[in-house]
């Protein structure tokens, strides 16, 4: 078994586990499915994948600007590094399939996603929405430190969880406002 190279630190005073400086949280993987599927079942799936992606895209914003200035990654880097990040602590094995920063567009491969392996390969619907605003997020940044205008916009495409060998992701520009 490969051990995650994530530097963790724990503080001893307040039990506060840091990764780069960034406060984190250990959890088992059942208890992020379990908690999406109580959601869904309480607001509905496409309503918790509306509020989802607003937050996600958001806080993988700040994680690549913050990661960006601790190790000094140029902007592709800092998304593919968020990425690793996210393989190294469970998510699935991630991985940009194609990226044009010119035009603000890519794909991202998930395989072993948490959530498609969470709802079984037989549940009949993408599951791995979680992501979405992840991907948009890291896009974000890239096109941010580009200095291009737009929004990045991600949509799942395929998920494991809806019978596909894998899960995939676009990602598009739209004009902003």
């Amino acid at each position: 078994m490969v051990q995650p190279q994530v530097p963790i630190e724990v503080d001893p005073e307040t039990g506060i586990w840091t990764t780069d400086g960034l406060p984190m949280i250990y959890l088992p993987r059942h208890f992020l499915v379990n908690m999406q599927k109580a959601i869904e079942d309480a607001i509905g799936a496409e309503a918790y994948r509306a509020i989802l992606y607003g937050s996600s895209d958001l806080s993988a914003l700040q994680w690549c600007r913050a990661e960006a200035r601790t190790h000094g990654l140029a902007p592709v880097e800092t998304f593919r590094h968020y990425l690793k990040r996210l393989s190294q602590r469970g998510y699935g094995q991630l991985e940009i399939t194609a990226l044009d920063e010119a035009t603000g567009t890519g794909a991202v491969t998930v395989r072993h996603s948490a959530f498609a392996l969470g709802y079984g390969p037989a549940t009949g619907r993408p599951v791995c929405y979680t992501f979405e605003g992840s991907f948009a997020g890291g896009m974000r940044y890239v096109l941010e430190m580009a200095g291009r205008p737009g929004v990045p916009v991600c949509r799942e495409v395929a998920c494991a969880a809806d019978g596909h060998p894998e899960c995939r992701f676009e990602l598009r520009c739209e004009p902003a406002g």
